[in-house]
């Protein structure tokens, strides 16, 4: 069931066995899962059906350190969007910021996992392995392509051996013709779930605690109408990504002085994104020749291939890992005339000949605690304390990407991937933007002293509050985030399913219907796309 926080009674409490913040890719997926198996569940989305402005300024924050991209309407980025999303990073809608997402899955490599030496705090408490069975599950049920079949396809093993001599290392995501969109996916099953309500328009502004000060015991929701509810419930997920997870933990400060999880001033700290870069180009050498069909960007659906310094050069020269995505630009005729004049070979995919490639870096940053989100003073709408955020950066950052291009610049030209094109571009952390990846604020650890959510995703010193986002990761492997995001949500979910007991078991002997059982009732922006990298 599906209704709007204005169709409750004021003062109204609301419970339910498993409340969860948030209708995104996590929480979309923590709630029908636990919904499907006869579990009592709440979901709340701060959003409605349709984009609503006032709405999306309750997003809005204060930044002391480096900018994000904010809404730009004239933005190259996002053109398949509606005016009102183009640049927005952070959506409040039904479906969350899915409803922005640009369809790349891809999981994290096993090495992500492993603590670098010359990297502070980049240990993981859990592996690969953990994670495994959810990528692989979620993989089949989403449809998309074969990564690990990918990986081993002869062409790919053929070009991997080539430029591994050189000290380069290779990957490959999976990009969606049309984008995963969760109120399109779920809608339908939402709407027609017996164990599950959605309730739009209910914004999130407190936890209470029971007097253990352990225990979550209620939600406090309020719209910008004046509303406000009570939601009770045994468990609670904060599925609401890293900036909002941060926020509320923080702001639930009335019984916890410091806000809920947040003994060792850990929450909102270690703040990362993946800041990025995309105005250089590259002019292909013999081998970008030889393999063009592998490295095509259309038509999708497809799997494409990003580059790196393998794990030797970076442990070597104390590395963060910096990725470059190469898209191709097709041949104009005067790009003709110039290869003509210039007697430049040849370079054909099945999408014709290709002028160039558009070269786009995406780097890790270093989690370090300096670089956070605080609760400022100045209040939003719904009087709540907006965030601050000191978006920043070391040496080392610095450091790392300059060196990188540098021996990315020298091996792409030495193995025939070509050369760089920048002009007075070159990339460098300061002409980045940022990737819409926002991680860290609630990472994980072993320990309370490490990190703020333990291996289950459990906030630390309390027993029955969860987060489900990037919010978790420790560090930021750059690359889209959200097949981690998801598979986590899915362990999660079946942790949850594990230690919570089914309200009517009677109801769910049959199984349950997939959601692309269900007909699709909202219109899909994304299936207009664009081709941008």
């Amino acid at each position: 069931m599906i209704r709007d926080i204005l169709e409750i009674d004021e003062q109204t409490t609301l419970k339910g066995q498993v409340i969860v913040l948030g209708s995104g890719i996590a929480g979309a997926e923590v709630s029908t899962h636990l919904a499907r198996h006869g579990r009592d569940v709440i979901l709340l989305e701060s959003g409605r059906d349709r984009f609503d402005p006032e709405i999306q300024a309750l997003n809005d924050v204060i930044f002391l350190g480096k900018r994000h991209r904010e809404l730009n309407p004239n933005t190259y980025y996002h053109r398949y969007l509606p005016p009102e999303l183009r640049g927005v990073s952070r959506v409040r809608q039904f479906g969350g910021t899915s409803n922005v997402w640009t369809g790349k899955w891809k999981y994290l490599q096993p090495s992500d996992f492993d603590g670098r030496d010359w990297i502070p705090n980049s240990d993981w408490p859990i592996d690969f392995t953990d994670l495994l069975e959810h990528y692989r599950s979620a993989a089949k049920d989403y449809g998309f392509g074969d990564l690990e079949a990918e990986a081993v396809r002869p062409e790919i093993l053929e070009l991997r051996a080539k430029i591994a001599a050189y000290g380069l290392k290779m990957s490959s995501f999976y990009w969606e013709k049309t984008p995963t969109r969760t109120a399109i996916r779920f809608g339908e099953e939402m709407r027609r779930s017996p164990n599950l309500q959605v309730i739009q328009g209910a914004t999130a502004t407190e936890l209470k605690l029971d007097p253990s000060g352990q225990r979550v015991t209620a939600v406090v929701c309020r719209s910008l109408e004046g509303r406000e509810i009570l939601v009770e419930g045994d468990t609670i997920v904060l599925a609401t990504g890293a900036f909002e997870a941060a926020r509320l933990l923080l702001a639930s400060d009335r019984q916890i002085p410091n806000g809920i999880g947040n003994a060792h001033d850990l929450v909102g700290r270690f703040y990362t994104d993946h800041p990025k870069h995309h105005t250089g180009f590259l002019l292909p050498g013999h081998l970008t020749r030889q393999y063009a069909p592998e490295l095509q960007y259309a038509p999708k659906p497809r799997f494409c291939i990003c580059f790196a310094l393998d794990d030797e050069t970076q442990r070597q020269h104390k590395l963060l890992e910096h990725v470059l995505y190469i898209k191709p630009i097709y041949e104009k005729l005067t790009d003709r005339l110039k290869r003509i004049i210039q007697r430049r070979p040849i370079c054909k995919d099945n999408n014709g000949v290709v002028a160039a490639y558009q070269v786009k870096f995406v780097t890790e940053q270093l989690p370090q605690k300096d670089s956070r989100l605080k609760l400022g003073t100045e209040l939003d709408a719904l009087g709540q304390r907006k965030l601050e955020v000191d978006w920043c950066f070391t040496e080392h950052d610095h450091r790392s990407m300059k060196k990188t291009l540098e021996l990315l610049t020298q091996r792409f030209a030495e193995v025939g991937i070509g050369t760089f094109e920048f002009g007075d571009d070159s990339p460098c952390i300061d002409n980045m933007t940022d990737a819409a990846h926002q991680m860290g604020t609630t990472r994980m650890g072993s320990c309370p002293e490490e990190g703020v959510v333990d291996v289950n995703c459990r906030v630390f010193g309390t027993d029955n509050l969860y987060v489900a986002s990037s919010a978790v990761f420790p560090t930021g492997p750059s690359y889209s985030p959200t097949f981690t995001i998801l598979a986590l949500a899915r362990r999660l979910g079946q942790h949850l399913l594990e230690i919570t007991k089914s309200h009517s078991p009677s109801k769910h002997k049959t199984e349950v219907a997939s959601a692309s059982d269900f007909p699709t009732t909202l219109v899909n922006t994304a299936s207009q796309q664009s081709d941008h990298l």
